[in-house]
């Protein structure tokens, strides 16, 4: 004869999911307070418009920027290159 270990597995199971929904409630709450403390948060942080312009105008200065330092590495390369083969 067999001894069947669900049984005891499925009664524990089923005790964990009753302490699990018994502290949801709680915990449910206190996530919809998390909620709109992080809504409030983002309202209270809104970026302006002057502030999106001078986040645009760094990027765009930064955009144009690379293309010269990327030239001005290969060119510092390009001379080490050739320093190496004399």
């Amino acid at each position: 004869m067999r001894k069947s270990y669900l049984q005891p597995s499925s009664h524990n199971q089923q005790g964990k999911e009753e302490i699990k929904h018994s502290s949801s409630s709680s915990s449910s709450s206190h996530e919809a307070e998390k909620k709109v403390t992080r809504q409030t948060r983002k309202l209270e942080r809104l970026p302006s418009e002057e502030d999106i312009n001078a986040s645009a105008d760094a990027f765009i200065k930064n955009f144009r920027q690379q293309p010269m330092l990327q030239r001005l590495q290969s060119i510092e390369n390009y001379e080490k290159m050739l320093a190496r083969g004399r």
